[in-house]
């Protein structure tokens, strides 16, 4: 799970955010270039690096600097993509420089997930192709660390207003919406299903506490999701899937907590709903396709309609 919504970011935020690492790790000698036409880098840096790629051992030289941002929080260095196309189209441009002597060592930095096999491969592809001795993929693990270790950098680019305040872990519930999923049709449906959730003593009420519209009630949890309730309550039941219930459950009392100590950033609890669905979908590669998106909706709709998540009142 990223620590940091660098998806969020524009490419030209995600370039400052770059050149102000680099500032840190090489040097205050690094000059950004303005958006437009590269030529194969976004800043440079000339001399001797302050700590990159350690103390002992810096970099000197002419050091050219890329940053390549994707708005995808699940993107990888090895999606075809990057590894074939952007890469590829980097090339021509990295040995122009090189064989110009306008380039020592090559940076790449990009918030995409770095794979342990890419770290190498992907450099590896560079030098070979353009005579550079030193290159480096910087991806978002190592992105991540660098502003941990520089936080003021987070407040520079507007990071610490993009990051969620709501922090949890997706998997539990994603297992849950996945086992569902795979035995959905030998789930019994129940046909009761209005006298067990939609009449229930105290669920306007319960409405009104948390703020939650009537329109969003009706319209998105009525009707899109409560006919789905009865399975999932069967399902969660089912002593075979004890082990599951008690992922759902930590995973509800996790979320609960987190919304009622951050509920004031958000204007109505349609939006608490939307942002929990919005993270869960954002963390959990497994849970991108569409029918898994649409459970992991019903899920979260659930757990507020039982009381697992939302305040009660008294």
């Amino acid at each position: 799970m990223p620590r940091f919504p660098l998806h969020s970011l524009h490419d030209t935020e995600f370039e400052q955010l770059v050149t102000l690492i680099c500032r840190e790790l090489l040097g205050a000698g690094v000059t950004s270039f303005a958006p437009g036409r590269d030529g194969g880098k976004d800043a440079k840096f000339e001399g001797t690096a302050t700590a990159f790629p350690s103390t002992t051992a810096p970099a000197f030289g002419i050091i050219i600097i890329q940053a390549k941002h994707t708005s995808n929080p699940i993107a990888s260095c090895s999606d075809y993509e990057f590894e074939t196309t952007l890469i590829g189209k980097e090339i021509p441009k990295i040995k122009r420089m090189f064989d110009e002597d306008r380039l020592t060592h090559y940076i790449l930095f990009t918030n995409r997930k770095k794979t342990g096999g890419q770290e190498d491969v992907i450099p590896e592809r560079i030098k070979a192709e353009t005579g550079v001795t030193n290159v480096w993929l910087r991806g978002i693990e190592d992105i991540e660390r660098d502003l941990l270790r520089y936080p003021e950098i987070v407040k520079l680019v507007g990071l610490d207003k993009l990051r969620s305040q709501i922090q949890f872990l997706p998997d539990d519930i994603r297992d849950v919406i996945l086992a569902f999923y795979a035995h959905r049709k030998s789930i019994v449906t129940a046909f009761d299903s209005q006298h067990d959730f939609r009449d229930y003593p105290g669920l306007d009420r319960k409405n009104q506490i948390n703020g939650l519209s009537e329109t969003y009630y009706k319209e998105h949890i009525l009707v899109d999701s409560e006919p789905k309730f009865p399975e999932i309550r069967r399902f969660l039941e089912n002593p075979r899937n004890w082990e599951l219930a008690d992922q759902y459950h930590a995973t509800a009392n996790e979320l609960k907590g987190q919304i009622i100590t951050h509920r004031g950033q958000f204007v109505t609890f349609d939006e608490a709903l939307e942002h929990v669905y919005q993270l869960m979908h954002e963390r959990s590669a497994q849970l991108q396709s569409a029918s898994h998106r649409l459970l992991a909706k019903v899920f979260i709709h659930y757990m507020y309609v039982n009381c697992d998540i939302g305040e009660k009142g008294s």
